[in-house]
């Protein structure tokens, strides 16, 4: 059995830029909708109301596994656009009653303007969290730069972006 976690997105792009922000890990679709619900009162967000992204992830599930080859070379770009594919038999982390979740990405420095980021997973726990880590050091493209890891401690069902843009 897996388990899964709803998170929200916001994508804003135009001629010269894309960006997207996450806005929060949630374990029902109630509270994703209340968190969408707070950004659109926010600056920004409220001028492009429909560019909200609703994703599941598998829990305990490492991206980006096979390592990679080449660095895209700007911030968010090499995030998961597509949420994992959950059936019916998996269930929402709220089965778990966990309070927070790990989040890891890797990012480093290309050059003085260009950074490469990778979203890695949602874990439920640091220990996991610190496995995928370390397996994922030993894989292309990672092994170049295995201390350029983070995990981020999140609470689960907290708005992360408390202004606009």
């Amino acid at each position: 059995m897996q388990y899964f976690i709803y998170i929200l997105d916001h994508t804003y792009s135009d001629d010269s830029l894309k960006d997207t922000k996450i806005l929060g890990f949630c374990d029902t679709i109630e509270n994703v909708e209340k968190l969408k619900s707070e950004a659109l009162k926010l600056p920004g967000f409220d001028l492009y109301p429909n560019n909200f992204i609703i994703n599941k992830f598998i829990i305990n599930k490492i991206h980006w596994e096979n390592g990679f080859e080449s660095s895209i070379g700007e911030i968010g770009r090499d995030y998961l656009l597509e949420s994992d594919l959950i059936d019916d038999s998996d269930l929402s982390v709220k089965e778990l009653n966990l309070d927070s979740i790990f989040s890891v990405n890797h990012s480093y420095t290309i050059n003085r303007y260009l950074d490469d980021e990778r979203f890695i997973g949602v874990f439920s726990s640091e220990e996991m969290a610190e496995k995928a880590i370390e397996k994922l050091k030993k894989q292309n493209g990672f092994i170049l730069h295995p201390d350029d890891f983070y995990i981020s401690e999140i609470a689960i069902n907290d708005f992360l972006w408390k202004s606009g843009f």
